[in-house]
């Protein structure tokens, strides 16, 4: 790796981990997409996508199928070969990836410091890290896996059988093969770094697909956030898992060792049966309930593109995580990489959604103190950052709780 910079020295008072990534964020080419499905005898568009890519022709089947239903995902390819084949066939650009490395440079980008936990590295990925951004890492060897997301506008139209299949809504779908994350090799200085941090962040778990390997992952990342200071905090995103099955093994083993629990809407719904009407304020709070009694964290966070709850726990810490989290998330969606204190300020003094807000007046009042909820910003924004979303949402999260634990230790 490049030599680097002396870290802030608040850095240690925020981890982040776990698995960081080298993403090929594709620029859209409806055109491109159209060809390959004429190609590769594609002749109707799927209602789902398969969780496993095997070649490319899958691989266009499960972006229509995301397309057209205006919906974001991811998911395992078989073959570095076809996702680097996709990949050429598009313009693009290389960024850093995964949950904790992009709360990182959010975080960064606003002038507040942390540690990242990186399992891989590379010629790249070094380029494009930060100089002075404080690292632990897992990685024994320089790797090359890259993401490839493919990000698409309201809008997007591709032609499919003859037929125009037109987005309904912005979003991302990523391509993934990547060792590196699979086995999530989990530094033992992580431990060292959890003994001093205020607020620990774990996610990355879900590209792994054996349970043996995440079984004995898991248990390394209790043992080390065993080792956290009283009144230390630690925090969980959930993700999409490549094999959904393996989830329930976050929610068993890892769920009561953790503070707070995190997740998007798709993986509220991720076990059979659970379908809820996001639109249906009924309908979420049993959701949310279910999933914070299944999970055993202190409290459930759950991040949609119309709004983002928090169910449990202190209400004033529920209150931090959603303003910090929703304010950042907006600021990423309308400038992306470009984020700045300033365009911070100017995003959140816009609107919230109209139906967003009547959603969470109307939650509010069907569980008065027991839940604390934010509507989305109303953002009007020609080609929004698509990628990352999530990942800034927790960023603004953990600084919120920096803040607040800042602040209980006093000057």
């Amino acid at each position: 790796m490049t030599e680097r910079r002396r870290p802030p020295a608040d850095a240690s008072r925020v981890l982040l981990g776990l698995g960081n990534t080298l993403d090929l964020e594709l620029v859209w080419d409806g055109d491109v997409v159209t060809d390959l499905a004429t190609r590769h005898g594609v002749g109707s568009v799927p209602t789902a996508g398969a969780a496993d890519v095997h070649d490319e022709r899958d691989l266009v089947r499960t972006l229509l199928a995301h397309l057209a239903a205006g919906t974001g995902g991811e998911h395992f390819v078989a073959s570095t070969d076809v996702l680097l084949a996709f990949a050429g066939r598009f313009a693009g650009r290389a960024t850093l990836g995964g949950t904790n490395l992009r709360a990182g440079l959010a975080m960064r980008a606003l002038g507040r410091a942390s540690t990242v936990h990186l399992v891989s590295t590379g010629a790249v990925t070094s380029a494009l890290l930060p100089a002075d951004l404080a690292v632990v890492t897992g990685a024994g060897e320089d790797t090359y896996d890259p993401h490839v997301v493919v990000q698409f506008t309201a809008g997007a139209e591709v032609r499919v059988g003859g037929r125009r299949v037109v987005a309904p809504a912005a979003n991302r779908v990523i391509y993934v093969n990547d060792r590196p994350n699979r086995e999530l090799i989990v530094a033992e200085r992580f431990g060292d770094a959890a003994a001093r941090a205020d607020v620990v962040l774990v996610s990355g778990f879900n590209a792994v697909r054996d349970r043996a390997t995440l079984t004995r992952r898991v248990a390394d990342v209790r043992r080390h956030l065993a080792r956290r200071r009283p009144g230390a905090l630690a925090v969980y995103e959930h993700g999409a898992f490549h094999v959904g099955s393996l989830a329930d093994v976050m929610r068993r083993e890892l769920g009561p060792a953790v503070n707070v629990w995190s997740c998007n809407e798709d993986e509220l719904q991720e076990q059979p049966g659970s379908a809820v009407d996001l639109g249906s304020p009924r309908q979420v709070l049993e959701a949310v309930r279910r999933t914070h009694a299944t999970v055993g964290a202190g409290t459930l966070v759950v991040h949609t593109r119309s709004w983002a709850l928090a169910l449990g726990g202190d209400a004033r810490a529920r209150r931090a995580m959603l303003d910090g989290g929703t304010d950042l998330a907006a600021a990423r969606y309308t400038h992306g990489d470009a984020v700045t204190p300033a365009l911070l300020a100017e995003v959140v003094r816009r609107p919230r959604q109209p139906a967003g807000a009547r959603f969470v007046a109307a939650l509010e009042d069907l569980a008065p103190g027991e839940v604390t909820c934010r509507a989305a910003y109303d953002l009007d924004v020609g080609v929004p950052t698509t990628v990352g979303l999530g990942d800034a949402f927790v960023g603004g999260l953990v600084a919120a709780l920096a803040d607040r634990a800042a602040a209980s230790a006093g000057p």
